[in-house]
Formats: structure tokens, C-alpha cells, sequence
């Protein structure tokens, strides 16, 4: 499981990587101490994109794909091209970056439409205030989210069931009292989605020991 500790730092509190390659890239991110703004200015973008390449940014640290799957372009980069780029422009000598690459690639070819998605999230209530913006209001969104293992889908449901108990307690013992704007943890919810469209949805209580 790739979730980062509660304690990580203000350079890296949004990103919630669910890929090996993307906790590599966020650990770098943390050692240079890099804000978001820094990194897409240092990437190219010019700076009335900066909200925009930010948010692209978290999407791509965030995604089990890294963002090959297209899930979010815009008309500087092509996905490829911004993980290149910004293994770039943060110097890190990435021995597997390509094995990597190249593993997603077949993954999205031979496996897009076979294997359903699984998303774990917390249901929580915020208490947002009027100052909360919409990028303090989708960050603090963001700490809802308990990543799964990339390899979820391809378990049995017996392992499954398992790792999904042990996503939820290590969410909530990092988590719980710990979100911003009041947040509470009322339960956990499960979706599965297959062709992208959900096919189950299931609820979960919190933690036995809560």
C-alpha cells in the first residue's frame, strides 16, 4: 500500500499515491522541498495555467495510471510527456521509469475493460467555512480517499475482503480527528466500477477497535 504517513509535509499533503513510481516521485518532491507552483513553472507552464497544471499534477500523483490513461490532458503536454518532464525537472535518476511506463501501457491495453476499479472512501462530514475555497474544500476531499493496492482487482475475494479491512483501519488510526474543517469519519464506502460505470457499491462501519 503506497498511502503517505499522517506527518507528511506541507510540499506533499495532497498527493495520495496509489503507484510505486508516483511514492518515488512524491519522496523527491519532499527532499527538494518543492511547492506545486515551483514544480509546473520549473516544467514549463506559463503562469495563468498555474492552477490548472497544479491540479494536474495532484491528479497524476493520485492516479493508479499515473494519468496514461487520459484521464487528464491539456495542450502542453501529452501524459508521457508531463512524467518525463516532471522526472526532469525534479533530477531524479529513476532506474525503472520506463519499466514502468511500458507496464501501464499493456495494463491499459489488454486490461482496461476486464478488471473493474476499486475506490475506497471515507464518508465524511465537513464542516466547510465560507472562506474555504474550492481548492482547500478538494484537498481536504482528497484526505478521504483510502488507496487500495494497484493489484486489488486480480485477489480473490477472500484477500480482498482482507486488504480493504486493513485499508479502512489504517485510514481511520491516521485520519480519525486528524481532517481539516471539522471532519468526521461516519463509515467507509467500497465502489466497484467496471466500463465506467458503477456496478456495486458497498458499506463498510468503522473499525472495530474505534
Amino acid at each position: 500500500m503506497f498511502n503517505l504517513p499522517a506527518t507528511h509535509s506541507k510540499y506533499t499533503r495532497y498527493y495520495r499515491p496509489q503507484h510505486s513510481l508516483a511514492r518515488r516521485i512524491i519522496t523527491q518532491i519532499d527532499t527538494c522541498e518543492r511547492r506545486p507552483q515551483d514544480i509546473t513553472k520549473a516544467m514549463g507552464y506559463p503562469l495563468k495555467h498555474t492552477i490548472p497544471a497544479c491540479d494536474r499534477l495532484r491528479h497524476v500523483l493520485s492516479s493508479e495510471k499515473l494519468g496514461l490513461d487520459g484521464s487528464y490532458i491539456d495542450a502542453y503536454f501529452t501524459p508521457e510527456q508531463f512524467l518525463e518532464k516532471l522526472v526532469s525537472v525534479l533530477d531524479m535518476q529513476d532506474e525503472t521509469f520506463e519499466e514502468d511506463i511500458a507496464q501501464i501501457k499493456y495494463d491499459l491495453a489488454h486490461y482496461a475493460y476486464l478488471l473493474p476499479k476499486y475506490r475506497l472512501r471515507a464518508d465524511v462530514d465537513f464542516e466547510f467555512t465560507a472562506g474555504a475555497n474550492w481548492m482547500s474544500r478538494g484537498g481536504a476531499a482528497q484526505l478521504a480517499h483510502a488507496h487500495l493496492p494497484e493489484n486489488i482487482a486480480r485477489m480473490t475475494e477472500t484477500e480482498r475482503e482482507v486488504i480493504v479491512q486493513k485499508c479502512i483501519d489504517e485510514h481511520y488510526k491516521n485520519y480519525n480527528g486528524n481532517l481539516p474543517y471539522g471532519g468526521v469519519i461516519k463509515g467507509y464506502w467500497l465502489t466497484i466500477e467496471q466500463h465506467g460505470e458503477v456496478i456495486s457499491k458497498v458499506e463498510y462501519g468503522l473499525p472495530v477497535k474505534s
